[in-house]
């Protein structure tokens, strides 16, 4: 989503380093035998600035609305959509809370409890990047989709995605599904787990700088996504190849 807690992107995504594709030197690694790939920023058009967006067409200042969305986390000990991409609150429940929090300075022009309504209005999809996903897939690489995800927005993901044929990913891990969500090591290991497929040869491409530490953390290769063209370059460069630089290979 998140797959997407978008302001921890805007304070946490800082410009990429140095195209590690370019260094020299680059030490041996182990073969990528899956790739898992976030939704919301990567798949989709980025995230900067939605909180905002939302703000505005509410007719509240996006501080208050922040400050309101962070009240309801915190009892859940998180710090924005946190509740809702771990299904512990529906998304009308959370729409109302947030709502009820605003009050009485501030009454949203926007119904909150349709929040996924407005938070996917003018977005577009990375069809490119879909379809060079399909490619790996054929390729014979195992390619799942590792996502951030609310239960109430999959009708947008849906309605969002391209007709590619064949279809991407294998497997989806929503976030909401199995109460666990990036960047928590866990639900790395599940992804492992699922596939198989040891940490060295796990291949993750996300936009929040967080879930590629931690993905780095356990070993995984990453591709730190910011510019569609150069993740497209990497993806296919590493897929082709069988690996990415920079993780060396489990001995």
């Amino acid at each position: 989503m998140t797959d997407p807690t978008v302001a921890a992107n805007e304070a946490a995504n800082e410009a990429p380093p140095a195209a590690a594709d370019e260094a020299p030197g680059e030490p041996v690694v182990q073969a990528v035998q899956a790739v898992w790939c976030d939704y919301g920023g990567v798949l989709t058009s980025p995230l900067h600035g939605l909180f905002g967006q939302v703000a505005a067409a509410a007719g509240i200042p996006a501080d208050e609305f922040l400050a309101a969305i962070r009240r309801v986390a915190a009892p859940y000990g998180g710090a924005l959509i946190e509740p809702l991409e771990l299904g512990r609150l529906t998304q009308r429940e959370w729409g109302l809370r947030v709502t009820a929090e605003l009050a009485p300075g501030w009454t949203p022009q926007l119904d909150l409890t349709r929040f996924g309504d407005h938070w996917y209005a003018g977005r577009t999809a990375n069809t490119a990047l879909f379809e060079l996903l399909a490619q790996v897939r054929a390729r014979g690489l195992r390619v799942g989709m590792l996502t951030n995800s609310i239960r109430e927005w999959e009708p947008h993901r849906r309605a969002l995605a391209p007709d590619v044929r064949p279809w991407p990913f294998e497997v989806t891990i929503n976030s909401f599904e199995v109460a666990l969500r990036k960047p928590d090591p866990e639900i790395f290991a599940l992804a492992e787990s699922t596939f198989g497929v040891p940490p060295a040869a796990c291949l993750l491409i996300d936009d929040v700088a967080a879930n590629c530490a931690a993905a780095r953390a356990r070993g995984w290769q990453v591709i730190e996504h910011a510019d569609p063209s150069r993740t497209l370059r990497l993806v296919e460069q590493w897929t082709a190849a069988g690996h990415g630089p920079g993780i060396p290979a489990e001995e």
